[in-house]
C-alpha cells in the first residue's frame, strides 16, 4: 500500500491504552489491523496490553496488502493468532468478507489524491461517499473502518489533523456525526520526523453523537460540541472566539479573493525595475509585483520589482504577432520558455504565464497578506497597480466599501483569532491564508449596514 508510515511501538501502546480505556475485551471480541505495519506494532501493543491487564486478546484480523510486509511480520507474530489476509483494505468485498469487530486500530496510509492513477480515483469515487475534492486515502479509510464497526465498538486511528478543517474533509465530518468522537489528541509532530503533518489520534465510539475531548499539542483540554453540518472543526478544536454572526462575510463585500499569479519561471519574469529594457516599460508590458517574502521585508506591497506580463488590461493574451519588445525580449528565452510545464503538459503558448491573470480585478485597490505566516498580517495596496505573485493573497473589496476600513479590520486581534482558529495550519505551525477560509469571516454591524444601505 503506498503511503505506508511506520508507526513506534511507544505511540502504539499509547493508541492501544486508549482504545481499551473503559472499554476492556471480552472472550469473543474481535479486533481489526488495517495494515500490518512494518513490524506489526499495533499487534503487539494489544498483545502487551492484554497480557498485562490479564485480559483475553481479541480474535484478530489483519488487512495488508504489501506481501513483502506480511513475510517481514509473520515469524514475529508466533506468540499472537492473527489471520493475516494478503488484499486491499479499500477493495469493495472488504464489509462483506470482513463482517464487524469492536476495535479497530490503525495507522492508515497518507496518499493524496494527486498520487492516484485515473482508475483508482474513478474506483474511489464511486465506492466512497468521503471521497470528494482532493481527498487523501487515509479519509476512505475512516470510512472503510466506520463501515465494519460493530455498535457499541470503537475505532481509534493516528492520522493528520487535516481531515478537521480542509474541504476535502467535508463529507467525512459529516459521517463522524452518526458517531460519538470521543477524542481527538494532537501529539507532537516529533513522533512522525520524517513526515510535514500534524498528527492527532482520534478515538470514535460506535455510539449516539455526544461531545468531544480535545488534547492540544500545548497539552490544554477542552470539551467541545462539533458542528454536525460536515463544516470545519477548527474553531471549537482550538478554542477560537466567536464574532457575532451579522449575516454577512468577507466574500459579500467583495470582488474577489484570491492567489496571486503563478508564472512557471519568475526568476525570468521577474526582475528589478533597473535590469528591466526601457522598451518594455515605455510599450507597457512591465508591471510592479510583489511576492510574499516582500511584503515582510519592506513592510508594504511597494518593491522595485517588476514583472513581465503577456496580456492585456482586458485580461487577454496578447497575440504573437503584436508583443513587440515583449516579444523580443521573450525570444532571447524561448527555449527556457518552452521547457516549463504550464508549456509542456498544459499546451499554454510559449510565451504564456502559468495561468491567466483576472487584470481587470487584480489591477484595482485591494489588501494583500501572504499566503503562510506566523500569524496573519495584512497590507493596503490603494494604487491598483501591483500584480501578486502566488505567495501572496489579494483581496479586492466592493467599491462601496472602504479599503482602509477594511484593513484596519483585518489586522484587528478579533479578526485575527478568528483567521488562526480556522486557518489550515502549515508544517512550520504558520497559517495558511485560503480563499474559502477567509472568505467566511464574519464582518461586524457597520460593514455589514454599509453594504445593506448601498444595495437599497
Amino acid at each position: 500500500m503506498k503511503g505506508h508510515v511506520t508507526t513506534p511501538s511507544g505511540l502504539a501502546d499509547r493508541m492501544v491504552a486508549k482504545l481499551f480505556a473503559d472499554h476492556e475485551p471480552e472472550s469473543g471480541d474481535r479486533i481489526l489491523f488495517p495494515g500490518i505495519g512494518s513490524n506489526a506494532p499495533f499487534i503487539h501493543a494489544v498483545k502487551r496490553w492484554c497480557d498485562k491487564h490479564d485480559a483475553p486478546m481479541p480474535e484478530a484480523v489483519a488487512v495488508e496488502l504489501d506481501p513483502v510486509r506480511i513475510d517481514d511480520v509473520e515469524e514475529n507474530l508466533e506468540d499472537v493468532d492473527v489471520d493475516v489476509q494478503e488484499r486491499d483494505f479499500l477493495e469493495s468485498s472488504i464489509p462483506r468478507d470482513l463482517g464487524e469487530f469492536d476495535y479497530i486500530i490503525g495507522n492508515p496510509p497518507y496518499v493524496p489524491v494527486t498520487q492516484l492513477n485515473d482508475g483508482e480515483k474513478e474506483q474511489y469515487g464511486e465506492e466512497f461517499d468521503t471521497a470528494w475534492r482532493r481527498f487523501d486515502l487515509y479519509i476512505l479509510f475512516f470510512e472503510r473502518g466506520l463501515e465494519l464497526l460493530a455498535d457499541n465498538g470503537r475505532l481509534v486511528y493516528v492520522t493528520p489533523e487535516k481531515f478537521e478543517y480542509i474541504s476535502s474533509g467535508d463529507a467525512l465530518r459529516e459521517l463522524l456525526t452518526n458517531y460519538h468522537v470521543q477524542e481527538i489528541n494532537h501529539i507532537d509532530q516529533d513522533w512522525f520526523p520524517d513526515l510535514k503533518v500534524y498528527p492527532a489520534i482520534t478515538v470514535i465510539d460506535a455510539t449516539e453523537s455526544d461531545r468531544t475531548h480535545i488534547v492540544t499539542r500545548t497539552n490544554e483540554e477542552r470539551t467541545v460540541s462539533l458542528p454536525t453540518d460536515g463544516s470545519s472543526w477548527a474553531a471549537p478544536i482550538r478554542g477560537g472566539i466567536d464574532i457575532e454572526d451579522t449575516g454577512v462575510t468577507l466574500s459579500d463585500i467583495t470582488v474577489r479573493i484570491s492567489a496571486g499569479l503563478a508564472t512557471g519561471r519568475d526568476s525570468l519574469f521577474v526582475s528589478d525595475k533597473d535590469d528591466v529594457a526601457p522598451q518594455l516599460i515605455e510599450e507597457g508590458w512591465a508591471y510592479p509585483t510583489v511576492s510574499g517574502k516582500q511584503l515582510r521585508t519592506h513592510d508594504c506591497p511597494y518593491t522595485d520589482d517588476l514583472i513581465l506580463c503577456p496580456y492585456d488590461e482586458r485580461g487577454n493574451l496578447v497575440s504573437e504577432n503584436e508583443l513587440g519588445a515583449y516579444g523580443d525580449w521573450a525570444e532571447i528565452h524561448r527555449e527556457t520558455l518552452e521547457e516549463r510545464s504550464c508549456v509542456q503538459k498544459r499546451n499554454r503558448p510559449w510565451y504564456d504565464w502559468h495561468n491567466a491573470p483576472p487584470m481587470p480585478e487584480m489591477l484595482r485597490p485591494k489588501i494583500v497578506c501572504k499566503d503562510v505566516a506566523k500569524e496573519p498580517e495584512f497590507w493596503g495596496e490603494p494604487e491598483g497597480t501591483v500584480i501578486p505573485r502566488h505567495s501572496v493573497y489579494y483581496i479586492v473589496p466592493k467599491s462601496h466599501i472602504e479599503l482602509d476600513n477594511l484593513l484596519t479590520y483585518l489586522n484587528s486581534e478579533e479578526a485575527k483569532k478568528w483567521i488562526e482558529a480556522n486557518a489550515q495550519k502549515a508544517y512550520t505551525d504558520h497559517v495558511r491564508i485560503q480563499s474559502e477560509m477567509i472568505e467566511d469571516l464574519p464582518i461586524p454591524k457597520e460593514f455589514a449596514e454599509t453594504m445593506q444601505t448601498s444595495l437599497v
